[in-house]
C-alpha cells in the first residue's frame, strides 16, 4: 500500500471511531444508569442521589438512575470502583467531594478528582457554627471577639483534623486570629453532643444538624455565602460582614475519566435539568439540604479554585 493509501485508510478508520462515539452519544442513554454512592443508604449523600434518581426519567429518556451503596474508606471504595469501570456513561459517582479534595490536599489517595470528568453538582453540604445553648455567647461577632480577649483558649469541636468541618473552622479563626483549643470528634452528631453537655464552648458541623436540636444548640452563623435552608433565618458570615474562607463538600455527579466529552456533556445536561426539576427541588428542601444546579466546566472550575483556597489553611496544620 502505498503512503497515501496508508494516510487514507487511517483517517477512514479514524473517521468510523469519531462517528461510532457520536453515535453513541446520540443513542445515550438506551438503558438503566447506576449512580454509585461511597456511603451507606440514609446519609446526605444518600439523600441527594435518590432525590436525583426520583426526578431522572423525564430527563434521561426515560431511563432511570439506579442508587447502588458501596460503602467504605470515607468514600473512597466507592469512588474507585466508578474510577475503573467502562467509561460508557452508565456508572456514575455522586461524591462529596469537599473530603475528597482535602484528603488528596493532605496526602494522596486512592482516588481523586483527577479519575473523573466533572458532571455537575447538585447540592453542597456547609457548615455552621454553633455554641451551647445555654451559652452567654449570642452572635459571631461577640464569638470572635471572646476568641481574642479571653485569657483561656476556647474549646471548639470539629469532626476530625483535616476534615471538611475542622477546615471550615479554620476558615474564619485564621481570617480573624482567633486561637482556640481544637478538639475532635466522631462525625456530626458527636460535635453536637459535646455543645449539648458544653465539654466545648463553640463547635463546626453540617448547618443542618442543628435542625431539630435548637433546645440544646444555637446556630450563630452559617459559614457559606448563602443562607441555609435548614435554618432560613440564621445569617451567613457573609451577611454579618465577617471575614472567611468558605468550605463546603459540594455533591458531584462524576464519569470516569475516560468517557467522551459528548457522553459527559450530555449527561452534565441530563444533571441540570434534574436539579431544576420540582420534585428534586422539594425532597431536598424538605429534608433542609442545599440545593446547586452546575453544570460539569464550571463545577471543574470551582473544584480548583478550592484547591487553591483550601491548600492555604492547611499550611502549618499539624
Amino acid at each position: 500500500m502505498t503512503n497515501l493509501g496508508w494516510m487514507k485508510s487511517l483517517a477512514a478508520g479514524a473517521a468510523l471511531v469519531l462517528s461510532g462515539t457520536l453515535a453513541q452519544a446520540a443513542d445515550f442513554p438506551e438503558r438503566p444508569i447506576d449512580m454509585i454512592v461511597g456511603f451507606k443508604a440514609g446519609g446526605g449523600t444518600d439523600t441527594y442521589a435518590r432525590a436525583l434518581a426520583s426526578a431522572a426519567e423525564a430527563h434521561t429518556s426515560g431511563q432511570p438512575v439506579v442508587v447502588v451503596n458501596k460503602p467504605g474508606g470515607g468514600g473512597l471504595v466507592g469512588g474507585r470502583f466508578v474510577a475503573d469501570q467502562p467509561p460508557t456513561g452508565y456508572t456514575l459517582y455522586l461524591a462529596s467531594a469537599g473530603s475528597m479534595v482535602l484528603k488528596n490536599l493532605i496526602k494522596p489517595q486512592v482516588v481523586s478528582t483527577d479519575d473523573f470528568k466533572m458532571v455537575g453538582t447538585i447540592g453542597e453540604l456547609t457548615a455552621g457554627i454553633f455554641v451551647p445553648a445555654s451559652s452567654p455567647i449570642q452572635s459571631l461577632d461577640e464569638l470572635i471577639e471572646t476568641g481574642k480577649s479571653s485569657d483561656t483558649a476556647l474549646r471548639w469541636g470539629h469532626t476530625g483534623r483535616g476534615n471538611v468541618w475542622h477546615m471550615a473552622g479554620l476558615g474564619v479563626l485564621k481570617p480573624n486570629d482567633v486561637k482556640a483549643k481544637d478538639v475532635p470528634f466522631k462525625g456530626g452528631s458527636g460535635v453536637r453532643a459535646a455543645l449539648a453537655s458544653s465539654e466545648v464552648d463553640f463547635g463546626v458541623m453540617g448547618a443542618h444538624l442543628g435542625r431539630g436540636f435548637e433546645d440544646e444548640v444555637r446556630l450563630l452563623a452559617v459559614l457559606s455565602n448563602t443562607r441555609h435552608p435548614a435554618a432560613p433565618d440564621a445569617p451567613t458570615a457573609k451577611d454579618l460582614g465577617v471575614a472567611f474562607i468558605p468550605v463546603s463538600s459540594p455533591m458531584i455527579v462524576m464519569a470516569p475519566a475516560r468517557t467522551s466529552d459528548e457522553v459527559v456533556a450530555q449527561l452534565s445536561d441530563a444533571v441540570v435539568a434534574i436539579t431544576q426539576d420540582e420534585a428534586f427541588l422539594e425532597t431536598l428542601t424538605t429534608a433542609g439540604l442545599p440545593t446547586a444546579s452546575i453544570n460539569g466546566p464550571d463545577t471543574a472550575a470551582n473544584i480548583e479554585a478550592s484547591k487553591a483556597d483550601w491548600g492555604k489553611l492547611l499550611e502549618g496544620l499539624e
